[in-house]
């Protein structure tokens, strides 16, 4: 998707079996570019960036937090592209990574990415408002539902506050694009929504107090993720590829 002046690079790349979601943008006259969320296999991201400009480069990689459900690929991309790691400070990795404040504003090009602590899923989650009219959400906002709280670093009082302090006061027209396609109480195949349609259609929003909330958060949810301990410790950098490849192996075993 680009602007009607051609500036504004926004790519949503999605890994349809997982339902996991990338995204892309920055200012094409500029070749400069932001990559949010990526996964390991990121040659999918070079023809986006080709196709804009001959100097493209990755300047920032950001997690919005660290994931539970899959292997993130921020770690490879900033050693090969050279761009700098980015998360909220409170995120607790060991990597020498370029921390961001809630209220921060990165400039791209003259795009202008506003960062937004909004804790809930994970206590380092941040969302990142692109120009005041795109809305990345990671796993706190999907389409017609919410991130999972029960994760071993959630909480619904925090995902509460998220939610309804920082994002639906947001502007009806703010374009939202999610962490992540689908859901887990009520299914949807979209790519994107709008704050003004979560507002109406999301069941989560309708909800009338916290008591609500929790029940809502407690109740229905499929199992966990399997070996989502595992993906986190190495998401944070606290144990490498080749380790819980072992573990996984040995895991197999175990089950068989």
């Amino acid at each position: 998707m680009q602007d009607q002046k051609d500036r504004i690079v926004f790519r949503q790349l999605v890994r349809r079996e997982s339902g996991c979601c990338t995204y892309l943008l920055g200012a094409a006259d500029k070749g400069e570019f932001l990559l949010v969320d990526p996964l390991m296999d990121y040659e999918r991201f070079l023809p986006a960036m080709d196709s804009t400009h001959s100097e493209a480069r990755i300047e920032y990689v950001i997690d919005t937090h660290i994931h539970a459900d899959h292997l993130s690929g921020v770690r490879e991309i900033c050693l090969m592209s050279g761009a700098k790691m980015m998360m909220h400070r409170s995120a607790p990795i060991p990597d020498n990574f370029t921390p961001l404040n809630d209220g921060e504003e990165l400039n791209l090009g003259g795009l202008e990415v506003k960062v937004l602590h909004t804790p809930g899923h994970a206590p380092e989650h941040i969302s990142l408002l692109v120009d005041k009219r795109f809305l990345l959400s990671g796993d706190t906002l999907l389409i017609r539902d919410v991130g999972r709280t029960d994760l071993g670093r959630g909480s619904n009082e925090e995902l509460y506050q998220s939610l309804f302090e920082r994002l639906v006061p947001l502007d009806d027209g703010v374009e939202v694009y999610p962490g992540h396609i689908g859901a887990q109480h009520f299914l949807s195949g979209e790519l994107s929504s709008t704050i003004g349609i979560e507002k109406h259609l999301n069941p989560v929003l309708q909800l009338k107090s916290f008591g609500e909330f929790v029940q809502y958060m407690t109740e229905g949810w499929p199992p966990k993720p399997a070996y989502h301990e595992l993906y986190v410790k190495v998401n944070q950098g606290l144990m490498g590829l080749d380790e819980a490849q072992g573990n996984l192996q040995k895991a197999a075993i175990g089950e068989a």
